[in-house]
């Protein structure tokens, strides 16, 4: 089988899992990116397309038409998803766009051999273009899409509905969504721990509570807040991860002692890669699990708080070291049982088999 994978951007080093698990299992995997990770992950083939938001001036032009996804995080209205519908201005930008990067873009396919692919998936739900004129193209030919969703790319700008109509499976890691439509089926993150070197626990030195802050709707305010004011009483300090390579994070990620991930539910609910990188490396985490994801995650190593109870939740777990060793012990073993990208492939590859797409 030939799995071909087109994302904007290589965002949490997933697309390199995907591509090592399928040529593992004896697959063909590709995957093609708009623009090169902020991160740095690797590219596969990567296209640099014009005005794509790795641009200053296109990011503007985002937040000047109220279209980046940070200032209107959440366009669901009545528990029910939203459907990408631009006004006119947007649609003629996306369009003008679109017809300046095509060429490129058929070049692409040609020297790829793109539709000799099996299945497709996009990522975030996004093809090349907003009329979704390769991945219509594809599935004319017999071939099998899938979408899959981060959360935010339904959020705020929904389903695109040239997408929408050849899309098979609809697979997402975010819990909240699957409440919203039931065409989605969850797939957890996938990770690969043996990267990760698990962290000796050490108490009775300065604590070290870190927290990735490049998302403003984590609560970062609250966790710089906290953390400021129980410094003044405890050994603790602050590292705040942002604007720096994947690598760099993960090396200041590893100095830390405690790690928290999100506060609030804005941007979606519990726990992202950063949560589970932290597990991996046998570092307690704190983030928000709703009451609404419990009936989904089953038990987990979590420990629960918002941002009116993070100052004491911080203070129990500093001053409980059976609470903080026993957190650190099961969390690692929790990530190779839920995130491993063979078992997360397993489920993948499940679907496949379920719907009849692959050849064997």
């Amino acid at each position: 089988m030939k799995f071909l994978y087109i994302a904007p951007e290589h965002v949490s080093g997933t697309l390199s899992l995907f591509k090592r698990e399928h040529e593992r299992r004896g697959d063909t995997c590709r995957f093609i990116t708009f623009w090169h990770s902020r991160w740095n992950f690797p590219d596969d083939i990567c296209l640099n397309l014009a005005g794509m938001p790795d641009r200053a001036w296109v990011r503007g032009l985002r937040q000047l038409l109220a279209h980046d996804p940070h200032k209107v995080p959440s366009r669901i209205r009545d528990g029910k998803l939203p459907v990408w519908k631009p006004n006119w201005a947007v649609r003629a930008l996306f369009s003008l766009r679109d017809e300046h990067n095509w060429r490129q873009v058929s070049k692409a396919i040609s020297d790829f051999a793109l539709f000799d692919f099996d299945i497709l998936q996009l990522d975030g739900g996004s093809d090349f273009t907003r009329d979704a004129r390769f991945a219509r193209s594809f599935a004319s030919r017999g071939k099998h899409v899938v979408s899959y969703f981060h959360g935010s790319d339904l959020r705020s700008r929904g389903y695109v509905p040239a997408v929408d109509e050849v899309t098979g499976l609809r697979l997402t890691p975010e819990w909240d969504l699957l409440d919203l439509d039931q065409r989605l089926n969850y797939l957890y993150l996938p990770f690969d721990s043996s990267i990760i070197p698990r962290k000796k626990l050490e108490i009775g030195k300065t604590i070290r509570i870190g927290h990735a802050a490049r998302n403003p709707l984590k609560g970062t305010a609250a966790v710089e807040s906290v953390v400021r004011d129980l410094g003044q009483t405890n050994p603790i300090e602050l590292v705040l991860i942002k604007d720096v390579s994947y690598s760099e994070s993960l090396r200041l990620k590893m100095t830390c002692d405690i790690f928290i991930d999100q506060l609030t539910n804005a941007g979606g609910w519990g726990y992202g890669m950063s949560g589970v990188e932290a597990l991996a490396m046998r570092i307690p985490v704190i983030t928000n699990v709703p009451p609404q994801m419990d009936k989904y995650l089953g038990e987990h190593p979590f420990v629960h708080a918002d941002e009116s109870t993070l100052r004491f939740v911080l203070q129990d777990l500093i001053s409980d070291t059976t609470t903080w060793q026993g957190r650190a012990d099961s969390g690692r073993e929790w990530v190779l049982e839920r995130h491993d990208i063979r078992k997360v492939a397993d489920v993948l590859y499940g679907h496949y088999r379920q719907l009849g797409w692959l050849r064997t």
